[in-house]
């Protein structure tokens, strides 16, 4: 899956851009501030249909303007489709695919993938449990339609659960009806969290073996499920069971605090170098290394079970890694379609690569092939 053009109108700070991007490498070069993240936000925003930076999505039309577009033409050799984003400052945003309307947004996920690492993933690691839920749950939910669906019905079934908890406290006769939402909450729970111990199966198999390249086979980087429940299940009936006999014992303190103090909601990711938590033992090196592993192999769990290849999107993480690590990921681009962003285009520019130069929102030159 490659990229071929992209448009923006009023996005940001564009008033009317237009990207051809090349197959191989593509690099947005220029000052900060100028209008290159806001490129990748838009590619990204198109996988995963959310900005990755702003929860209010009328930041992202541009000052002055009441509405603003993002077209995304792209296509795997056979056969090229384009989406077509547009936001309203005063009504909620519309979807086209192929010049058609989608009301639903599950229909576009996973039409378009693309992997982004950013300096902001440097703290996937240190920072708590929700930044690791909210990685595993975005890359899932491009993945398995399935997934979304059970993760926005788990949210609201927390949702209404929480406050028939709070509504306990004055008319205790409401208890019994708890059970309902137990059942409920555990049938959702369970489809997530088997996925989510499958998947980190998976991506921790591709990371093992890139931090391995870093490294030199030195250490040894491992990713497991951690959950409130058991290391022991195996069936989706498994988590079920457990999550409903977890809820059954945690009623009263649920009902003490009128909110679920147990679920699939307090997961976490457990990252191990050579048998230790990262997070308490692992120098900076150690840390930009096993996140680029883990991001590079979040493009190869979309390439084996979409067999298409991502498009990697690196938003000024160059900056952020040493000379060692950079050769790392160069290498790693080669057959893939890469737009990256960067202020110092002499340490990075190598020949092949397309350079967009960017300021005040405008494509200023474009630097062909040579």
């Amino acid at each position: 899956m490659k990229i071929q053009s992209l448009r923006l109108e009023n996005f940001r700070n564009f008033k009317d851009e237009t990207f051809l991007f090349s197959a191989g490498t593509n690099i947005l070069a220029g000052n900060n501030a100028q209008g290159k993240t806001n490129c990748i936000e838009a590619i990204y925003f198109c996988s995963c249909l959310k900005s990755y930076r702003v929860l209010r999505e009328e930041q992202l039309i541009r000052f002055g303007e009441e509405t603003a577009t993002v077209t995304l033409t792209f296509g795997d050799g056979n056969r090229q489709e384009q989406l077509q984003i547009i936001f309203h400052r005063n009504k909620p945003k519309e979807f086209r695919y192929n010049g058609l309307v989608v009301s639903r947004l599950r229909d576009l996920l996973g039409c378009f993938h693309s992997v982004i690492f950013t300096p902001d993933h440097l703290n996937l690691i240190k920072e708590g449990p929700h930044k690791r839920r909210n990685f595993l749950d975005m890359a899932l939910c491009s993945l398995d339609l399935t997934y979304t669906d059970q993760l926005l019905n788990y949210q609201k079934i927390i949702k209404n659960r929480n406050a028939l908890l709070r509504q306990c406290k004055d008319r205790p006769e409401l208890i019994d009806m708890l059970e309902i939402w137990d059942e409920k909450l555990a049938q959702a729970g369970a489809y997530i969290a088997l996925a989510r111990r499958n998947y980190i199966d998976r991506l921790s198999t591709f990371a093992k073996g890139y931090y391995s390249d870093i490294s030199g086979g030195a250490e040894k980087l491992k990713l497991i499920y951690l959950n409130q429940f058991t290391k022991d299940a195996v069936t989706e009936e498994d988590y079920r069971r457990l999550i409903l006999d977890r809820l059954y014992k945690m009623r009263e303190t649920d009902l003490s605090m009128g909110q679920t103090m147990s679920g699939i909601h307090k997961d976490d990711i457990l990252i191990l170098l050579s048998g230790k938590s990262m997070k308490f033992f692992a120098s900076q090196g150690q840390i930009r290394s096993a996140v680029l592993a883990i991001k590079l192999a979040e493009a190869e769990c979309i390439s084996a079970q979409r067999e298409t290849e991502p498009v990697l999107l690196l938003d000024d993480i160059l900056s952020e890694l040493d000379s060692k690590r950079q050769k790392f990921i160069f290498a790693r681009m080669e057959g893939r379609q890469t737009v990256l962003s960067t202020c110092e285009l002499g340490k990075i520019r190598k020949k092949g690569d397309k350079v967009f130069f960017i300021k005040d929102g405008a494509v200023q030159r474009i630097r062909e092939k040579e």
